[in-house]
């Protein structure tokens, strides 16, 4: 049975996943201090700082050696800075901050560019990782959001567009589109799977963790490590180079594709800093309010400004560029209808105050 102190610890994490994670951080450090969770609250103060200092000068000895980067360090600590507050073990956090080595600039600085994006879904020999690479170029999401994402989440919208509800009932719950382009691929995954056999509800996962498993099963969730796994397979079959920084890669394989997605928001003078922070899923779209709520009209008229720019064809880029000129056309028409009418109006009244002056 967990001890009080756990169960303290565990109901003061926003969530399952930062719980999990928070927890093993702070294992690996009970297990390189030969202590358990009691037995940690009980040290003095000052015998419990200098515990913390010297883990944290081991950690330092591992990053120098290149087993471990030193920007991971700071996260290492975090659960255990948790489980020691919430406990009411006070100490001096300075003490052992003061001892963070120095960040490092790490890989992952690249956007993923449109032609590589059009190279890794030409080498998708499934239906599934098309849809996965084409959801991820319209939408800049992250991993765990795609991971959860239900068909009771999509819903067909105007023009062709699919709008999406990511962290679905979560406090983060969020509205984003995919654009027609990515809307069909992901509507022929979907429909292809129904011709398997699969028996789909509302319920179903958007991507199943077993993609060859037609048998319906509640909750076929697909990992945040499984869907590393399957872009890290298709981004070695698409043959596109990438170089290696410590650890990681200049263009990473998940977050290559948020990059290119804030790129393209950040450069459109059409959409506002508050629209990209949200789309982007930032917390910095509220701009220090708690008070703005954008409507899913104005998301999506954000949305849309970009989705020529989002697309990965030239053909659909094609058809988006025709429409949009048929638009402007339209509206011109509409302008200029609107004027002729006026102005056939102010020539009725200009005619009948002549024929009153006349009388």
């Amino acid at each position: 049975m967990d001890s009080r102190c756990l169960l303290i610890f565990e109901n003061s994490c926003p969530s399952r996943r930062t719980y999990i994670d928070y927890k093993n951080f702070l294992d690996d450090f009970l297990q390189w201090s030969h202590k358990d969770y009691d037995s940690l609250l009980l040290l003095p103060t000052i015998e419990l700082e200098d515990l913390l200092q010297n883990y944290c000068i081991f950690q330092r000895k591992r990053s120098d050696n290149d087993e471990i980067s030193p920007n991971s360090i700071p996260c290492f600590f975090n659960g255990i800075f948790k489980f020691l507050k919430v406990n009411r073990k006070k100490i001096d956090r300075d003490l052992i901050t003061q001892l963070y080595p120095s960040r490092k600039k790490l890989g992952g600085e690249l956007a993923i560019t449109t032609e590589q994006c059009k190279i890794l879904i030409d080498s998708c020999g499934e239906k599934r990782d098309r849809a996965l690479i084409h959801v991820y170029c319209a939408t800049g999401a992250r991993p765990e959001a795609i991971c959860e994402l239900q068909l009771k989440h999509i819903e067909q919208f105007r023009d062709d567009f699919l709008k999406l509800v990511l962290y679905a009932d979560d406090k983060h719950e969020m509205v984003t589109f995919l654009h027609p382009e990515a809307a069909k691929v992901l509507t022929e995954y979907i429909e292809w799977r129904k011709t398997k056999g699969e028996k789909l509800t509302e319920e179903s996962y958007v991507f199943r963790s077993n993609h060859y498993n037609t048998t319906y099963i509640p909750n076929n969730r697909m990992s945040s490590s499984v869907m590393q796994n399957i872009m890290f397979r298709i981004w070695n079959h698409s043959g596109i180079k990438r170089n290696k920084k410590g650890k990681r890669y200049d263009l990473a394989s998940i977050t290559g594709f948020r990059k290119r997605f804030d790129t393209i928001l950040e450069f459109n003078p059409e959409v506002s800093m508050g629209a990209t922070q949200y789309l982007m899923d930032h917390t910095g779209y509220m701009s220090g309010t708690h008070y703005r709520r954008p409507t899913v009209e104005q998301i999506f008229e954000a949305y849309k400004k970009v989705s020529f720019e989002l697309m990965i064809s030239d053909e659909w880029r094609l058809k988006e560029k025709l429409q949009k000129i048929k638009d402007e056309e339209s509206s011109r028409d509409d302008k200029i209808n609107f004027m002729e009418t006026k102005l056939q109006h102010l020539e009725k009244i200009l005619l009948e105050l002549e024929s009153r002056e006349k009388h």
